[in-house]
């Protein structure tokens, strides 16, 4: 399905969201109280869990609308804080969405990263690199990036995604961009690499390489596809890459050429990647796995310089990602309590928000 144009989805689309958003958002408080009367049966309560999840997300949804509406008629009032009042706006957003699903479906974090001192670029841009599979990884990742790192996040998402009301308004304000991920768009690198141009103090661009979420039988019609087009180097990386796709390399070239980019962050996660279909979701309700991420922090200078290397060094870190999540299933994700011993080459942290 296409996307309609900037003025249809801002001047009819939007608008017409918000009334059944509210109404579905009490609906789906009303089923999460009939829910209860479901206990017998469902005790572990995954209607009334889901119900609220999204009764909370369409009433985030309906909050973003009417207050971006209200930045904009004050855009002449705000002037310099124009941008830093959407930051503070995400930021909210996010944490009370995270807070709800801590709540309502016991999502966990355990953040595994380089230790105090390794990771700073001095408050310059940086290029995240971030893995894409399983339920809400997406936004987990901006909220940890904004509360936990302080950064602003500049995010290269699919352009359906301009389709949410929200996501389309907020984060197109904060510079988002949007694009086909089906391999059409022949400016889609050179995009980005205006985008990373354009990065300034405390800013991060985030890219998802795979270019879609992972799922197995994705994955398959990929490698069939690769080789069909004769792509035979890319399909055996495929092959050999049973947790994730091959990572696109245009758009992450494109913006390492513009020598903005300070470091990159690389991010795994593990733990509800594996739940990629509805029904999948909902067995696994209320989560009982926490969601792992790792992130590697390679500074500028450990990138290597040609067009070449850099797609190998790519291909490499998500090879590292791949046998990562293949190690954290092996283990069942388990983890020591918090308050054990860390590694000396790690720190990892349960994080609450």
């Amino acid at each position: 399905m296409g996307v309609p144009p900037w003025a249809i989805r801002r001047f009819l689309l939007d608008p017409l969201f918000v009334p059944p958003a509210a109404a579905l958002a009490l609906i789906g408080v009303a089923v999460a109280a009939l829910g209860l009367l479901a206990v017998p049966v469902d005790r572990r309560l995954r209607l009334s869990r889901a119900a609220l999840l999204a009764a909370a997300y369409l009433t985030a949804e309906v909050v973003l609308i009417v207050a971006a509406f209200g930045l904009w008629l004050a855009r002449p009032a705000l002037r310099r804080r124009w941008e830093a009042a959407h930051v503070w706006l995400v930021r909210r957003a996010l944490d009370r969405l995270v807070a709800a699903a801590r709540l309502l479906v016991g999502l966990r974090l355990e953040i595994t990263e380089t230790p105090a001192g390794t990771a700073d670029a001095g408050g310059r841009p940086v290029l995240v690199l971030s893995r894409h599979a399983g339920p809400g990884d997406s936004f987990v990742l901006i909220h940890l990036l904004l509360s936990r790192y302080h950064r602003i996040p500049r995010v290269v998402l699919i352009d359906r995604l301009q389709l949410d009301p929200a996501i389309d308004i907020l984060l197109g304000r904060l510079g988002a961009c949007f694009l086909r991920n089906d391999g059409s768009d022949d400016h889609a690198a050179a995009q980005i690499g205006e985008l990373a141009r354009g990065l300034g103090t405390g800013e991060a661009l985030v890219i998802f390489p795979e270019g879609a979420n992972f799922t197995p039988p994705r994955r398959l019609r990929l490698i069939a596809r690769l080789r069909a087009c004769g792509q035979w180097d890319r399909a055996a990386v495929a092959e050999d890459l049973d947790a994730v796709l091959p990572p696109r390399p245009a758009g992450v070239l494109a913006a390492l050429a513009t020598g903005r980019i300070a470091a990159t962050v690389i991010v795994a996660h593990a733990g509800l990647d594996e739940l990629s279909a509805p029904g999948e979701v909902w067995r696994a309700l209320p989560f009982t796995t926490p969601l792992l991420l790792r992130w590697w922090w390679v500074p500028a200078t450990e990138i290597p310089g040609s067009e070449s290397d850099r797609r190998q060094w790519l291909t490499m870190h998500w090879a590292v990602v791949n046998a990562w999540i293949g190690a954290q299933r092996a283990l069942g994700t388990s983890r020591p309590p918090a308050g054990g011993p860390a590694s000396p080459a790690d720190r990892s942290i349960p994080w609450s928000g």
